[in-house]
């Protein structure tokens, strides 16, 4: 799968999720029809990291899917901000 493609399944942190899952679950990635095998992830504050081992997406392979709340991607969200749904932040380089 290409960066652009897994960009494109990246609509909601919980989407992402479901990236990290199929990434540990060849059976599921084959049940949902993708092809995940050059891919890892990293967990971080707030999100996830997308890394593709691919030469062919060098310089674009790596994909940080974060939550913020307000606007913000950094920093603890006060307790308003948790109860508020966040909103998914895809960075790119």
């Amino acid at each position: 799968m290409s960066p652009k493609e897994l960009t494109n399944l990246l609509i909601a942190l919980g989407r992402a999720a479901d990236v990290v899952e199929a990434i540990d679950d060849p059976e599921l990635q084959r049940r949902r029809g993708w092809e995940l095998s050059q891919w890892r992830y990293q967990l971080v504050p707030w999100g996830v990291r997308f890394s593709c081992r691919d030469p062919r997406y060098q310089g674009e392979g790596e994909i940080l899917a974060l939550v913020a709340f307000n606007g913000r991607t950094a920093g603890v969200p006060s307790e308003p901000e948790r109860r508020s749904s966040g909103t998914t932040v895809l960075l790119f380089g």
